[in-house]
């Protein structure tokens, strides 16, 4: 198949990871691609490394910009992108040889608007037998034959393609989609192939840190006509330690809370069901931001920071009320007992939670 697949690989500070990456991009089964590496600003040698990749690889471009964020990086992408397909790749991540012939032939045989594959989650053990295996020259053991299976019972990077076969393909709406999926914790746009003409004129939000790709795939709901989901684990996702989704609190951090209110209002075309979801996800992420500030120094928190301590009390109340008595039934006991309290008294809670922390790290 000669359909043209264009990768997005945003790029910040990626030196350490980044040739893994291309590595693993350059030696997809599928060759018709377009590699568009944005490097948004990078201070250290991630640039000079993709020119390096530039003169061994042909399909690799490199393009590089001021630093805006990642969602203004993928924005340049799809800008510049050719292809009929296109694919994000996060810069620390890689991906098994056999997943973007994989996912490219089911979405042309089913005629879908994009597919979404699953991901395993990896870290610095599982990178260096990536890297060995490249040293080796046999980083495709165990690679996915064209309907998915392992060739071999090795594992590639110590892991296991999943079978990708048409029975393990759904088929579904974008209705069913919302509120099987993307409200139920899919909300991340790598691991996917989209058809270039269902994202349209459709971008990511800039300015946002945490869930720009929740706020992106809601804006494509309303076009998408056949959405597919395959069982298929073809992305590895590195869990970078320091990423910001596991750092201590910073400003940004409320982030977690405007998405979920601009996923909001995106998807409350999708029935009450999809609002029920959307309200629960921005109640449950109001109490998530507010545990991050309950872990600063009390004196701290009040100085500098009280602001966001009403914003997450006023999303949090929102979502409450307006969830009401049968909506609240579907949080587990543990979030009802802590939004109860939070939504009462919300310095009290966060001064019982710090001391609940501080104890629960020194043992």
């Amino acid at each position: 198949m000669n359909a043209l697949i264009s990768v997005v690989v945003p790029v910040y500070n990626a030196q350490g990871y980044l040739s893994d990456c291309l590595e693993s991009l350059t030696r997809q089964t599928h060759k018709d691609l377009e590699i568009l590496v944005i490097d948004d600003g990078s201070k250290d040698e991630s640039a000079a490394l993709c020119r390096q990749w530039e003169k061994k690889d042909g399909r690799i471009r490199l393009i590089q910009k001021g630093n805006g964020g990642v969602s203004s990086a993928r924005n340049l992408g799809l800008e510049q992108a050719r292809g009929e397909y296109v694919a994000f790749v996060d810069a620390d991540d890689w991906l098994l040889p056999g997943m973007l012939k994989e996912q490219l032939a089911l979405l042309v045989k089913k005629r879908g608007d994009m597919i979404l594959g699953g991901y395993k989650a990896v870290g610095e053990a599982e990178r260096e037998r990536f890297r060995q295996g490249c040293r080796e020259g046999t980083p495709d053991k165990g690679r996915t034959t064209g309907q998915g299976r392992p060739e071999a019972d090795e594992e590639p990077c110590g892991l296991k393609a999943q079978d990708c076969q048409e029975q393990d393909c759904q088929a579904m709406d974008a209705e069913r989609y919302v509120n099987r999926f993307l409200l139920q914790g899919s909300s991340r746009c790598w691991s996917i192939l989209f058809s270039r003409k269902a994202i349209g004129t459709s971008r990511f939000p800039e300015g946002l840190s945490i869930g720009e790709d929740l706020v992106f795939l809601a804006r494509l709901m309303p076009g998408m006509k056949r959405i597919l989901v395959t069982e298929g684990r073809g992305y590895c996702y590195f869990i970078n330690e320091k990423g910001a989704m596991l750092s201590e609190f910073r400003p940004s951090y409320m982030d977690q809370i405007t998405c979920w209110e601009l996923a909001e209002k995106e998807l409350a075309r999708f029935g009450e069901e999809a609002e029920e979801n959307v309200r629960l996800c921005l109640f449950q992420a109001a109490l998530l931001t507010a545990g991050k500030l309950a872990l600063l120094e009390p004196s701290d928190m009040r100085r500098k920071y009280g602001e966001y301590l009403n914003r997450c009390h006023e999303a949090a109340g929102r979502a409450w009320r307006e969830l009401g008595g049968n909506g609240r039934k579907r949080l587990s006991a543990g979030y009802r007992v802590k939004g109860m309290i939070f939504l009462r008294a919300p310095l009290g809670y966060l001064s019982l939670y710090h001391i609940w922390k501080r104890r629960r790290f020194r043992t």
